[in-house]
């Protein structure tokens, strides 16, 4: 393959990758208000997280100032996103898989940004000894990664297959992107084992994408790796493996928004409530006609007076 392909194939993908992520984001900014769960523990709340208490339990709470923790959630996030403490709590047989899935995917986003610090520093004639340490540590990540990430992928497809409970909420389309991530990995694996220096061969690579040099060349097995990564990177967005990006919104403006309303929300709630309402769903009660604040003043018995 020319170097053109390749300058033409990786922008492109990076390309649309940003785009669709941030089509993504802002679509998800622009949904309605969500459901205030005003759910507790909330890490937030200073000298109260603990015991699942929040400043509304204060007298008079609204004539006194928030204490909030900003380390608070920053640690519970850490966790949750490194150590996944919700499915270590809630599904520990699921946890061993889904913890080397999520760890390759670090180690795997660690190589690439390894590969293009060496590439910078191929660029501007860092000294060789600096250079040879971060090949030897990108060298290292990778492997780990692919393997971890290959163990965790083909793990969780048995599990899902094998266990009636996660079959029951497994389809096409989650088998085939457990498939898929472990087709990046096992590709990154043989070529990590087939190339003599796979982090001098990819960094050097990275080194051409970034100087536009149309002299690319790379072993058959990389450009496997390469071309499957791609295509992941490219279809990453279109599924809910974006929760990377909604965890953010699911905690902290949906579990631990507990800010008192304000005018502007109070607007955005009367708008809501007096949208109409078609679900088909018999217990709401439906007719096309009626407006969420006419659905629950029926439920509670209260009646507008004529």
């Amino acid at each position: 393959m020319s170097g053109i392909f390749w300058h033409i194939f990786t922008f492109s993908a990076v390309c649309i990758f940003l785009i669709l992520i941030v089509y993504r984001i802002i679509s998800i900014v622009r949904l309605p208000v969500h459901l205030r769960w005003e759910l507790a523990p909330i890490p937030h709340e200073k000298g109260k997280a603990k015991y699942g208490g929040s400043y509304l339990e204060e007298y008079e709470w609204w004539q006194k100032p928030r204490r909030k923790s900003r380390i608070a959630p920053i640690i519970y996030m850490a966790k949750e996103i490194f150590l996944l403490k919700g499915v270590w709590k809630n599904n520990r047989s699921l946890w061993p898989f889904s913890f080397a899935l999520h760890t390759g995917i670090y180690f795997f986003i660690l190589t690439l940004i390894l590969h293009l610090i060496n590439a910078l520093f191929i660029i501007t004639g860092t000294p060789l000894y600096v250079l040879n340490v971060f090949k030897d540590i990108a060298a290292v990540a990778a492997v780990m990664g692919y393997i971890l990430g290959s163990l965790g992928a083909v793990g969780l497809i048995f599990k899902r297959a094998l266990d009636a409970d996660l079959r029951l909420f497994s389809s096409f389309s989650t088998y085939f992107r457990l498939v898929f991530l472990a087709a990046v990995f096992i590709s990154g694996a043989f070529a990590w084992f087939y190339s003599g220096d796979f982090a001098s061969e990819a960094s050097l690579f990275v080194k051409r994408l970034i100087t536009l040099d149309a002299g690319i060349t790379v072993t058959l097995p990389l450009a496997a790796h390469i071309i499957i990564s791609l295509l992941f990177i490219i279809y990453l967005p279109l599924t809910d493996m974006v929760h990377f990006i909604t965890k953010y919104f699911t905690y902290h403006a949906v579990r631990w928004d507990d800010e008192p309303q304000d005018k502007a929300m109070e607007e955005e709630l009367s708008g809501l409530i007096n949208q109409p309402v078609n679900w088909s769903a018999a217990h709401v009660k439906s007719d096309g006609k009626k407006d969420w604040a006419d659905i629950v003043a029926g439920e509670s018995g209260e009646k507008e007076k004529p």
